[in-house]
């Protein structure tokens, strides 16, 4: 595993101290699996365990991308809810699943307490579900439930030309959620949320990929009408 991962210096914005932590070489990456909520499974690595940073002197945590997005209001929450409390702890070393999920509960309740948008929150929710799947926990139920809650607001509230996740994807991943659950009807008319966006056209793969889920829930409501 030590060949996939190198270190990377990161500055936390709050504290201003310098730490470690761990980044996955992208190029060396295998697939092993996509799934059709578009989860990728990896061989030999799960580069989701490495999306967030901690500050290991003070706690701040987010996502990487949005690590040193913090304003001064957001710091003095930080300082006055979290700072005084946290205990010292690095996840600068090649992290366990249980680190993993420790660093995504740290990274969300960051973004609950900054009232961060619904689409990063609702991000942060389907890859801790994708991360209990791997280890068969039925916490990936709960978690795919946060998700579907925060996506779907988020599609209907937010502007998500520079989300975490894009509005198209957004509608696929709240569509297929739906048909794990069981929610067949709610499903089909997500998935056509997709295919009737003007700019579907331009991802084809995606395209491809809502046509056959649509018609596998067509078929499953279909079948649940009959039963």
């Amino acid at each position: 595993m030590d060949t996939l991962l190198y270190d990377k210096t990161v500055n936390c914005p709050v504290c201003q101290r310098d730490f470690t932590s761990k980044k996955v070489r992208s190029r060396k990456l295998i697939i092993a699996e996509k799934q059709d909520d578009l989860n990728v499974v990896y061989k030999d690595i799960n580069p989701l365990y490495y999306h967030v940073l901690v500050c290991p002197e003070c706690g701040y945590t987010g996502t990487e991308v949005e690590f040193e997005d913090i304003s001064p209001i957001h710091k003095k929450i930080f300082d006055d809810q979290i700072r005084y409390k946290w205990k010292q702890r690095n996840y600068g070393n090649p992290r366990t699943v249980e680190e993993a999920i420790e660093t995504y509960k740290l990274a969300l309740l960051m973004a609950q307490l900054f009232k961060k948008p619904k689409n990063y929150i609702g991000n942060i929710c389907l890859k801790l579900a994708w991360i209990y799947r791997e280890i068969k926990s039925n916490k990936e139920e709960e978690f795919l439930k946060y998700a579907l809650v925060n996506l779907q607001e988020s599609y209907q509230e937010e502007r998500l030309e520079s989300a975490s996740i894009n509005e198209i994807t957004t509608a696929y991943i709240v569509a297929e959620i739906n048909r794990r659950f069981g929610n067949y009807k709610e499903a089909i008319v997500w998935y056509a949320k997709v295919l009737d966006n003007p700019v579907i056209k331009n991802h084809r793969q995606l395209q491809l990929k809502t046509r056959e889920q649509w018609r596998v829930a067509k078929g499953q409501y279909d079948e649940e009408k009959t039963a």
